[in-house]
Protein backbone atom coordinates (compact mmCIF):
# COMPACT_ATOMS: atom_id res chain seq x y z
CA UNK A 1 0.00 0.00 0.00
CA UNK A 2 1.06 3.72 -0.81
CA UNK A 3 0.32 6.69 0.55
CA UNK A 4 -0.33 9.86 -2.12
CA UNK A 5 -0.15 13.35 -1.20
CA UNK A 6 -0.95 16.50 -3.20
CA UNK A 7 1.86 19.47 -4.06
CA UNK A 8 1.48 23.25 -2.72
CA UNK A 9 -1.64 23.75 -4.92
CA UNK A 10 -3.32 22.02 -2.84
CA UNK A 11 -6.86 21.54 -2.49
CA UNK A 12 -6.44 20.41 -5.47
CA UNK A 13 -7.14 16.72 -5.97
CA UNK A 14 -4.61 15.56 -8.27
CA UNK A 15 -1.97 12.98 -7.01
CA UNK A 16 1.15 14.55 -7.61
CA UNK A 17 3.62 12.28 -5.68
CA UNK A 18 4.16 9.56 -3.69
CA UNK A 19 4.27 10.43 0.46
CA UNK A 20 7.18 8.69 1.04
CA UNK A 21 9.79 10.70 3.85
CA UNK A 22 7.49 11.84 6.60
CA UNK A 23 8.31 13.76 9.69
CA UNK A 24 5.97 12.78 12.89
CA UNK A 25 6.27 14.68 16.33
CA UNK A 26 4.61 13.47 19.01
CA UNK A 27 5.73 9.89 18.01
CA UNK A 28 6.46 8.66 21.40
CA UNK A 29 2.66 9.73 22.37
CA UNK A 30 -0.71 7.47 22.23
CA UNK A 31 -1.55 8.71 18.77
CA UNK A 32 1.80 8.92 17.38
CA UNK A 33 2.95 5.31 17.80
CA UNK A 34 0.20 4.09 16.00
CA UNK A 35 0.38 6.43 13.36
CA UNK A 36 4.18 5.70 12.94
CA UNK A 37 3.31 1.53 12.76
CA UNK A 38 0.96 2.54 9.61
CA UNK A 39 3.02 4.28 7.98
CA UNK A 40 5.98 2.20 8.47
CA UNK A 41 3.76 -0.68 7.57
CA UNK A 42 2.63 0.84 4.03
CA UNK A 43 7.02 1.42 2.89
CA UNK A 44 7.41 5.12 4.32
CA UNK A 45 10.60 6.33 5.48
CA UNK A 46 9.63 8.01 9.14
CA UNK A 47 11.46 10.37 11.14
CA UNK A 48 10.38 10.75 14.69
CA UNK A 49 11.04 14.01 17.15
CA UNK A 50 11.42 12.67 20.59
CA UNK A 51 12.90 14.34 23.44
CA UNK A 52 14.57 10.92 24.71
CA UNK A 53 15.83 8.05 22.58
CA UNK A 54 15.78 6.19 25.45
CA UNK A 55 12.18 6.53 26.28
CA UNK A 56 11.50 6.17 22.60
CA UNK A 57 12.87 2.61 22.26
CA UNK A 58 9.07 1.27 21.14
CA UNK A 59 9.76 2.95 17.95
CA UNK A 60 12.95 1.76 16.99
CA UNK A 61 12.79 -0.75 14.04
CA UNK A 62 13.76 -0.77 10.22
CA UNK A 63 12.30 2.39 8.78
CA UNK A 64 12.28 4.58 11.60
CA UNK A 65 15.06 6.78 12.51
CA UNK A 66 14.21 8.95 16.00
CA UNK A 67 15.68 12.22 15.66
CA UNK A 68 16.06 13.81 19.22
CA UNK A 69 14.85 17.67 20.54
CA UNK A 70 12.36 19.54 21.21
CA UNK A 71 9.06 21.53 20.22
CA UNK A 72 10.87 24.41 22.06
CA UNK A 73 14.59 24.00 20.11
CA UNK A 74 13.91 23.76 16.50
CA UNK A 75 17.32 25.54 15.08
CA UNK A 76 18.77 21.44 16.61
CA UNK A 77 17.27 19.45 14.52
CA UNK A 78 15.48 21.48 11.94
CA UNK A 79 18.43 19.81 8.97
CA UNK A 80 16.41 16.81 9.89
CA UNK A 81 13.14 18.22 7.90
CA UNK A 82 15.11 18.21 4.90
CA UNK A 83 13.75 15.55 2.12
CA UNK A 84 10.63 14.96 4.13
CA UNK A 85 7.87 15.53 1.67
CA UNK A 86 4.71 15.32 4.49
CA UNK A 87 4.94 16.14 8.12
CA UNK A 88 2.13 15.14 10.85
CA UNK A 89 2.29 17.46 13.83
CA UNK A 90 1.16 15.69 16.52
CA UNK A 91 2.97 16.71 19.48
CA UNK A 92 1.17 18.96 22.09
CA UNK A 93 0.19 19.42 25.34
CA UNK A 94 -2.92 17.73 27.35
CA UNK A 95 -2.28 19.70 30.61
CA UNK A 96 0.27 22.35 31.90
CA UNK A 97 1.56 23.68 35.33
CA UNK A 98 0.08 27.13 33.83
CA UNK A 99 -1.30 28.83 31.01
CA UNK A 100 1.97 30.56 29.80
CA UNK A 101 3.26 26.76 29.55
CA UNK A 102 0.22 25.53 27.50
CA UNK A 103 0.49 28.61 24.89
CA UNK A 104 4.01 28.16 24.81
CA UNK A 105 3.46 24.42 23.49
CA UNK A 106 0.26 24.65 21.78
CA UNK A 107 0.32 27.75 20.69
CA UNK A 108 3.51 29.32 19.91
CA UNK A 109 5.79 25.84 18.81
CA UNK A 110 3.28 25.17 16.71
CA UNK A 111 4.08 28.64 14.62
CA UNK A 112 7.84 27.77 14.90
CA UNK A 113 7.79 24.45 13.64
CA UNK A 114 5.58 25.52 10.52
CA UNK A 115 8.28 28.35 10.21
CA UNK A 116 10.89 25.47 9.99
CA UNK A 117 8.59 23.47 7.59
CA UNK A 118 8.49 26.27 5.15
CA UNK A 119 11.90 27.13 5.29
CA UNK A 120 12.84 24.03 3.52
CA UNK A 121 13.79 23.64 0.00
CA UNK A 122 10.64 21.97 -0.81
CA UNK A 123 7.75 22.78 2.05
CA UNK A 124 6.28 19.52 2.86
CA UNK A 125 2.54 18.88 3.35
CA UNK A 126 2.16 19.55 6.94
CA UNK A 127 -0.96 17.94 8.75
CA UNK A 128 -1.77 18.79 11.78
CA UNK A 129 -3.55 17.30 15.08
CA UNK A 130 -5.46 20.07 16.72
CA UNK A 131 -8.72 19.48 19.36
CA UNK A 132 -12.43 19.22 19.18
CA UNK A 133 -12.14 21.74 22.44
CA UNK A 134 -10.40 24.06 20.06
CA UNK A 135 -13.95 24.54 18.25
CA UNK A 136 -15.76 24.47 21.56
CA UNK A 137 -19.13 22.76 22.35
CA UNK A 138 -21.99 22.56 20.25
CA UNK A 139 -23.16 26.33 19.69
CA UNK A 140 -26.50 27.59 21.02
CA UNK A 141 -29.51 26.71 19.38
CA UNK A 142 -27.87 24.01 17.33
CA UNK A 143 -27.97 20.10 17.31
CA UNK A 144 -24.55 19.18 16.22
CA UNK A 145 -21.75 20.75 15.58
CA UNK A 146 -19.89 21.44 12.17
CA UNK A 147 -16.59 22.85 10.57
CA UNK A 148 -18.68 25.72 9.88
CA UNK A 149 -19.66 26.48 13.76
CA UNK A 150 -17.79 29.53 15.49
CA UNK A 151 -14.91 28.67 16.99
CA UNK A 152 -16.02 29.12 21.11
CA UNK A 153 -13.22 27.32 23.04
CA UNK A 154 -14.30 27.16 26.28
CA UNK A 155 -11.15 25.72 28.49
CA UNK A 156 -7.58 27.08 28.38
CA UNK A 157 -6.42 23.63 26.75
CA UNK A 158 -8.82 24.46 23.73
CA UNK A 159 -7.91 28.28 23.48
CA UNK A 160 -4.14 27.17 23.31
CA UNK A 161 -4.93 24.69 20.67
CA UNK A 162 -6.89 27.41 18.80
CA UNK A 163 -3.83 29.48 19.03
CA UNK A 164 -1.81 26.83 17.36
CA UNK A 165 -4.36 27.01 14.20
CA UNK A 166 -3.99 30.79 14.17
CA UNK A 167 -0.51 30.36 14.05
CA UNK A 168 -1.12 27.90 11.22
CA UNK A 169 -3.05 30.03 9.44
CA UNK A 170 -1.11 33.08 9.44
CA UNK A 171 1.86 30.93 7.46
CA UNK A 172 -0.62 29.29 4.91
CA UNK A 173 0.43 30.76 2.21
CA UNK A 174 4.27 29.30 2.38
CA UNK A 175 2.90 25.97 3.56
CA UNK A 176 -0.32 23.26 2.52
CA UNK A 177 -1.68 22.81 6.06
CA UNK A 178 -4.62 20.59 6.88
CA UNK A 179 -6.07 20.42 10.71
CA UNK A 180 -7.51 17.71 12.18
CA UNK A 181 -9.94 18.14 15.02
CA UNK A 182 -10.45 14.55 17.13
CA UNK A 183 -12.89 14.09 19.49
CA UNK A 184 -12.46 11.68 22.48
CA UNK A 185 -9.94 9.08 21.07
CA UNK A 186 -9.47 5.59 22.57
CA UNK A 187 -8.09 2.43 21.99
CA UNK A 188 -4.66 0.00 22.26
CA UNK A 189 -1.87 2.17 24.34
CA UNK A 190 -3.90 4.42 25.49
CA UNK A 191 -3.93 5.44 29.33
CA UNK A 192 -6.79 8.35 30.03
CA UNK A 193 -9.84 6.48 28.88
CA UNK A 194 -8.16 3.22 30.05
CA UNK A 195 -8.56 4.59 33.34
CA UNK A 196 -12.94 4.61 32.73
CA UNK A 197 -12.23 0.79 32.18
CA UNK A 198 -10.15 -0.04 35.11
CA UNK A 199 -12.29 1.75 37.89
CA UNK A 200 -15.11 -0.33 35.77
CA UNK A 201 -13.77 -3.33 35.68
CA UNK A 202 -12.11 -3.16 39.68
CA UNK A 203 -14.61 -0.87 41.58
CA UNK A 204 -18.04 -1.01 39.21
CA UNK A 205 -18.22 2.68 39.55
CA UNK A 206 -18.21 5.37 37.06
CA UNK A 207 -18.33 9.11 38.31
CA UNK A 208 -20.20 11.26 35.96
CA UNK A 209 -21.98 14.81 36.85
CA UNK A 210 -25.23 16.19 37.03
CA UNK A 211 -24.65 18.47 33.33
CA UNK A 212 -24.06 15.43 31.16
CA UNK A 213 -24.12 16.16 27.62
CA UNK A 214 -23.87 14.34 24.18
CA UNK A 215 -19.98 13.29 23.90
CA UNK A 216 -17.93 12.55 20.70
CA UNK A 217 -14.97 9.67 20.07
CA UNK A 218 -13.30 8.19 17.30
CA UNK A 219 -10.95 4.63 17.64
CA UNK A 220 -7.42 5.46 17.02
CA UNK A 221 -7.35 2.98 14.29
CA UNK A 222 -9.98 5.19 12.36
CA UNK A 223 -7.95 8.30 13.61
CA UNK A 224 -4.88 7.19 12.00
CA UNK A 225 -6.95 6.11 8.60
CA UNK A 226 -8.06 9.62 8.30
CA UNK A 227 -4.74 11.12 8.96
CA UNK A 228 -3.53 9.58 6.39
CA UNK A 229 -5.94 10.36 4.20
CA UNK A 230 -6.04 14.45 5.28
CA UNK A 231 -2.42 13.97 4.02
CA UNK A 232 -3.72 12.53 0.65
CA UNK A 233 -6.48 14.66 -0.74
CA UNK A 234 -7.44 17.03 2.68
CA UNK A 235 -8.71 20.64 2.06
CA UNK A 236 -6.00 23.08 3.22
CA UNK A 237 -6.09 26.15 4.53
CA UNK A 238 -6.98 29.49 3.28
CA UNK A 239 -4.31 32.60 4.69
CA UNK A 240 -7.83 34.65 5.39
CA UNK A 241 -8.15 34.70 9.37
CA UNK A 242 -11.78 35.13 8.41
CA UNK A 243 -11.82 31.79 6.77
CA UNK A 244 -11.70 29.78 10.37
CA UNK A 245 -15.24 30.62 10.38
CA UNK A 246 -16.28 28.90 7.42
CA UNK A 247 -14.47 25.54 7.93
CA UNK A 248 -11.66 25.87 5.39
CA UNK A 249 -8.54 23.48 5.52
CA UNK A 250 -10.32 21.54 9.01
CA UNK A 251 -12.02 18.42 9.69
CA UNK A 252 -13.65 17.13 12.69
CA UNK A 253 -12.43 13.64 13.66
CA UNK A 254 -14.99 11.76 15.04
CA UNK A 255 -17.34 8.51 14.50
CA UNK A 256 -20.89 10.79 14.22
CA UNK A 257 -23.10 7.79 14.31
CA UNK A 258 -23.67 8.22 17.85
CA UNK A 259 -23.14 10.50 20.68
CA UNK A 260 -23.58 8.68 24.07
CA UNK A 261 -23.41 11.23 27.33
CA UNK A 262 -20.71 10.41 29.70
CA UNK A 263 -23.12 8.47 31.55
CA UNK A 264 -24.01 6.65 28.50
CA UNK A 265 -20.33 5.45 28.15
CA UNK A 266 -20.22 4.21 30.77
CA UNK A 267 -22.40 1.86 30.68
CA UNK A 268 -21.00 0.79 27.51
CA UNK A 269 -17.91 0.16 29.07
CA UNK A 270 -19.47 -1.85 31.52
CA UNK A 271 -20.99 -3.93 28.83
CA UNK A 272 -17.85 -4.29 26.47
CA UNK A 273 -16.72 -5.96 30.02
CA UNK A 274 -19.22 -7.91 31.05
CA UNK A 275 -19.48 -6.08 34.30
CA UNK A 276 -22.34 -4.11 36.25
CA UNK A 277 -22.15 -1.08 36.95
CA UNK A 278 -23.14 2.08 39.01
CA UNK A 279 -23.52 5.80 37.37
CA UNK A 280 -22.76 7.93 40.30
CA UNK A 281 -23.31 11.54 39.10
CA UNK A 282 -21.07 13.79 41.17
CA UNK A 283 -22.92 17.89 42.19
CA UNK A 284 -20.87 20.23 40.32
CA UNK A 285 -20.62 22.20 43.94
CA UNK A 286 -18.08 18.92 45.00
CA UNK A 287 -16.75 18.59 41.58
CA UNK A 288 -15.08 21.60 41.53
CA UNK A 289 -13.46 22.03 44.86
CA UNK A 290 -11.80 18.60 44.20
CA UNK A 291 -10.62 19.17 40.93
CA UNK A 292 -8.75 22.14 42.54
CA UNK A 293 -7.42 19.92 45.27
CA UNK A 294 -6.26 17.73 42.64
CA UNK A 295 -4.48 19.60 40.44
CA UNK A 296 -2.71 21.24 43.40
CA UNK A 297 -1.66 18.15 44.66
CA UNK A 298 0.23 17.19 41.11
CA UNK A 299 1.50 20.85 40.81
CA UNK A 300 3.34 20.40 44.06
CA UNK A 301 4.89 17.19 42.57
CA UNK A 302 5.92 19.02 39.60
CA UNK A 303 3.40 17.87 37.51
CA UNK A 304 0.31 18.58 35.55
CA UNK A 305 -2.77 17.05 36.23
CA UNK A 306 -5.43 15.79 33.61
CA UNK A 307 -7.76 16.32 36.46
CA UNK A 308 -8.01 20.53 36.86
CA UNK A 309 -11.26 23.21 37.09
CA UNK A 310 -9.73 23.37 32.96
CA UNK A 311 -10.87 19.71 32.21
CA UNK A 312 -14.16 20.55 34.35
CA UNK A 313 -15.28 23.30 32.18
CA UNK A 314 -15.12 21.21 29.32
CA UNK A 315 -16.94 18.30 30.92
CA UNK A 316 -19.89 20.77 31.79
CA UNK A 317 -19.65 22.53 28.92
CA UNK A 318 -23.09 21.18 27.37
CA UNK A 319 -23.32 19.15 23.89
CA UNK A 320 -20.25 18.19 22.18
CA UNK A 321 -21.68 16.35 19.34
CA UNK A 322 -19.62 16.85 16.34
CA UNK A 323 -20.20 16.03 12.43
CA UNK A 324 -18.16 13.87 10.55
CA UNK A 325 -19.59 14.71 7.19
CA UNK A 326 -17.41 16.93 5.55
CA UNK A 327 -14.60 14.22 6.05
CA UNK A 328 -17.12 11.25 4.88
CA UNK A 329 -17.59 13.45 1.81
CA UNK A 330 -14.29 15.08 1.29
CA UNK A 331 -11.76 11.74 2.35
CA UNK A 332 -14.20 9.02 2.27
CA UNK A 333 -13.83 8.32 5.77
CA UNK A 334 -15.54 5.54 7.42
CA UNK A 335 -15.05 3.75 10.90
CA UNK A 336 -14.82 0.38 10.34
CA UNK A 337 -16.43 -0.98 13.22
CA UNK A 338 -19.23 0.58 15.80
CA UNK A 339 -18.26 2.34 19.03
CA UNK A 340 -19.58 -1.00 21.29
CA UNK A 341 -17.29 -2.96 19.15
CA UNK A 342 -14.13 -0.70 19.41
CA UNK A 343 -14.93 -0.81 23.20
CA UNK A 344 -15.05 -4.75 23.41
CA UNK A 345 -11.88 -4.38 20.97
CA UNK A 346 -10.00 -1.80 24.00
CA UNK A 347 -11.11 -4.57 26.43
CA UNK A 348 -9.68 -7.58 25.31
CA UNK A 349 -6.35 -5.82 24.46
CA UNK A 350 -6.51 -4.13 28.40
CA UNK A 351 -7.28 -8.12 29.26
CA UNK A 352 -4.55 -8.77 27.47
CA UNK A 353 -1.97 -6.72 28.52
CA UNK A 354 -2.73 -7.06 32.23
CA UNK A 355 -4.19 -3.81 32.35
CA UNK A 356 -7.54 -4.70 34.09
Amino acid sequence: MMFFTQSEDCPSPRVTHIMHNVFVTGATGFIGRHLTDALVESGCEVRCLVRSPQRAAHLKRDGVRLVEGSLADTVRWQSALSGCDTVFHLGGLVAARSRTELFAVNGDAVGEFADACAATGSPPRFVHVSSLAAAGPVPHGRDIRDESDPLQPVSLYGQSKLAGEIQLRQRADRLPITILRPAIVFGEHDTKVAAMFQMIHLMHLHLTWFRDGPLSLIHVADLVDLLVAAAGRGECLSPSLSASHDGQGAYNACDDRVHPTYAELGRRIAASLNRSVLVLPLPLLLAMPTSFAIEAFWNLLGQASIVSPDKLREATAGSWAASSRKARDELNFAPVATLDERLRQTAAWLRDHNQL
